[in-house]
């Protein structure tokens, strides 16, 4: 199938869609969006800003999602501190640096949290447990730091943010790290997606720190999409930290010792 094809293929209800954002917490920031099919092979993604540039690209691409998984919090109850949650996911992964950043509602930007209209607005329930259909889509928050070490058994997380201090050969460096170890991932199939290709490019091409930023969010979400096929595809091997009442981050699980 071409790309054309492909996107018209996902409107097929005997083809499910499985969504990954990377949702800025406001829409000064860039957001990333993908989209996999029931196959897990990326169909599509982007980076956007608003929220009705956000609306109008799942409207397009992704009009019958299964399951949504959103790198930014859905649920925040407490007043201060961190989530429940928070602490659970960077008790098993802060040894691999990739602890979680503090969530409560002190921050305006999480009173209410962006996710959780985004999940309102477009009629995703937010309870984890469930198993999600076209009728009744749900959507997962989820954390790709600890997902990446559990999925390529990283001995510490791959440091293609930008940070002060980080330079662009750094992180351009980090970068192709992760790429890397995202063509391993056969379902996402993504030697077959020209945007992939583009955003390879774009890597190689970057000369200043602006140049990474513009791509970082997309492929987070690409990376989201895929958790979230795994969530329907491979429960076995995700697990919840926390609850519906006071916020869940879903990860898969580390590999075993051998």
């Amino acid at each position: 199938l071409d790309r054309r094809q492909r996107q018209m293929c996902i409107r097929d209800r005997s083809n499910p869609a499985f969504v990954g954002i990377d949702l800025a917490w406001g829409e000064r920031a860039r957001t990333g969006l993908a989209v996999v099919d029931s196959t897990g092979s990326l169909i599509d993604s982007a980076s956007v800003r608003s929220d009705e540039d956000i609306d109008e690209w799942l409207d397009r691409a992704a009009r019958a999602p299964v399951v949504v998984a959103i790198d930014a919090p859905l649920v925040v109850t407490n007043a201060t501190g961190q989530r429940s949650c928070e602490r659970m996911v960077s008790k098993q992964f802060g040894r691999f640096g990739a602890s979680c950043h503090t969530s409560n509602l002190g921050r305006s930007w999480f009173n209410p949290p962006r996710g959780a209209t985004l999940a309102d607005r477009h009629g995703w329930d937010i309870d984890a447990t469930r198993v999600g259909t076209e009728q009744h889509p749900v959507a997962l928050e989820v954390y790709p730091h600890p997902a990446m070490v559990a999925l390529f058994a990283l001995d510490r997380v791959i440091a293609y943010k930008g940070k002060a201090g980080r330079s662009v050969d750094a992180r351009r460096s980090a970068f192709r790290d992760l790429i890397g170890h995202m063509n391993t991932l056969r379902p996402l199939n993504l030697g077959a997606s020209d945007r992939w290709g583009v955003l390879e490019a774009a890597v190689d091409l970057a000369s200043r720190q602006v140049g990474l930023d513009r791509i970082e969010d997309e492929i987070d979400a690409i990376f989201c999409a895929h958790l979230a096929w795994l969530w329907h595809h491979d429960r076995d091997s995700m697990q919840v930290f926390g609850d519906r009442a006071t916020g869940s981050i879903v990860t898969p699980m580390l590999p075993q010792p051998r």
